[in-house]
């Protein structure tokens, strides 16, 4: 069964979900679709196919789940890696994404192309939260630098470091189990600078460690994400 999110309170979809039922899923009248709106999932029976395909509401259900809301910052990596991450982070039940510049980053994106960029990884998420039935879809926010990040809003700020002296993840989430927004951030290939982590250090940000191997930019904060569903799940 397939989901889509619709763009208004009347469930009209996006001209691509229209394609997408008519011209890749090719559905027929009388197939059911999931479409969510406002944290709401109607379960809908298509009763005619074309461009703008209709249909009737069958039944519907609200969102429940009071879960931790979690902002992924993440280093900029090559695309194919970085598509890879939001994609899977999307599943994994991540609610918005920063992306930042460091002093280690490698991919630099020209101005005129960073709309364009935003709105690619914007589609990822979509597809993704369509993918995995989740009631809403993560926003990807505007790339900032490391001092523009505010993080006056979360209970928990989870630096992820190589640093010998990082505490372990695991019990960094078991030492800390009263809090509703989390933030996470992660750096690029090589890590942060020492001058950024003591930074986001006084920021508040608290260094944890993921163990002794030492996982790509794009695998360790889905290990990381993981852990925290694990932990933390409510």
């Amino acid at each position: 069964m397939q989901q889509y999110f619709a763009k208004d309170k009347e469930l009209n979809l996006y001209d691509s979900d229209y394609h997408h039922i008519k011209n890749v899923m090719r559905m027929k009248k009388g197939d059911i679709i999931k479409i969510v709106y406002n944290n709401i999932r109607y379960t809908c029976k298509v009763t005619e196919i074309g461009n703008k395909c209709k249909y009737d509401v069958l039944d519907q259900e609200s969102n429940k789940n009071n879960s931790i809301k979690i902002t992924l910052a993440f280093s900029l990596i090559k695309e194919q890696k970085q598509n890879y991450l939001i994609q899977k982070a999307t599943e994994i039940g991540v609610n918005d994404f920063v992306p930042v510049e460091t002093s280690r980053t490698v991919v630099k994106i020209e101005n005129k192309k960073i709309k364009s960029k935003i709105d690619r990884w914007q589609r990822i998420c979509k597809e993704s939260a369509e993918q995995s039935f989740r009631y809403d879809v993560p926003k990807i926010y505007d790339i900032k630098d490391l001092k523009s990040i505010d993080v006056s809003d979360y209970d928990l700020k989870i630096l992820l470091s190589l640093d010998k002296n990082a505490k372990n993840i695991k019990k960094v989430l078991q030492n800390n189990t009263k809090y509703d927004k989390i933030i996470l951030i992660v750096g690029p290939e090589g890590g942060f600078t020492n001058d950024e982590e003591n930074a986001l250090v006084e920021k508040g940000f608290v260094k944890a460690s993921l163990g002794s191997n030492v996982l790509r930019a794009e695998t360790a904060p889905l290990v990381a994400l993981s852990m925290i569903n694990y932990e933390l799940m409510r």
